[in-house]
């Protein structure tokens, strides 16, 4: 563990245990779909449907966001099991760690934690919507810190670098999707379908979604499932 993490990691976990109410609420927040991925969610669908000059533009690079969640995804899945396996601070026992109140210390035991998962899907989901307006991307980096990160670095899930470097692959991943080739050849296309089929665009547009503000983990229950029957 480097010298920048310790620090880190040390002065939040002179916190945990000095109140019950505390611990618990932060573990709530960590936990809770509906104060993370919710909130960025509802933002998403007000930056869709609000009135501007320039709306048609927004809803493409919108898209184009949605796109880059899923690839983040699925890259950061890859990249925690393809790197060198690292251990959670909760579960390195040279760290010292102090178990904040109400956690479990066979938390996501077995799960590498670089990159955090979380940091690169709402770390991309907070990139995209610079393109809603520069107060709306900033307030929503802002929630993300705060909400998000933060709770998984004080719980013990990840270390900061865990963080940083989620966060940077996901904005990454969404400056790409969101670049003129990206757009051009593939979320103008489905910019097309709200307007000519409505009916199907908005059913799917909501589902995914909702996959995101719930990190996919209905859509990963199938996969677990299909391959218990492999």
């Amino acid at each position: 563990m480097n010298l920048f993490d310790s620090m880190i990691i040390e002065f939040i976990n002179q916190f945990a245990q000095q109140s019950w109410t505390v611990d618990s609420i932060i573990k709530f927040i960590s936990e809770n779909h509906l104060v993370k991925g919710g909130v960025l969610l509802a933002i998403f669908w007000w930056g869709w449907f609000r009135v501007d000059s320039n709306q048609s533009n927004v809803q493409v690079h919108l898209i184009s966001t949605l796109f880059s969640c899923f690839i983040a995804m699925v890259l950061a899945r890859a990249l925690a099991m393809l790197l060198p396996f690292r251990l959670r601070p909760i579960h390195e026992e040279s760290l010292d760690f102090t178990l904040p109140y109400s956690m479990q210390i066979t938390a996501l035991e077995g799960w590498s934690s670089f990159p955090s998962d979380h940091a690169v899907l709402f770390y991309a989901l907070s990139a995209g919507m610079f393109y809603i307006s520069k107060k709306v991307g900033i307030f929503a980096l802002v929630y993300t810190t705060l909400f998000i990160a933060f709770p998984r670095v004080y719980l013990g899930l990840h270390y900061p670098t865990d963080i940083i470097g989620g966060a940077f692959v996901g904005i990454a991943i969404v400056l790409l999707c969101n670049s003129n080739n990206f757009i051009e050849k593939l979320a103008q296309l489905a910019h097309l379908f709200p307007k000519t089929r409505p009916e199907m665009f908005y059913p799917v547009f909501f589902i995914i979604t909702y996959q995101i503000a719930d990190m996919f983990n209905s859509s990963r229950a199938f996969v677990w499932l299909f391959k218990s029957f492999l």
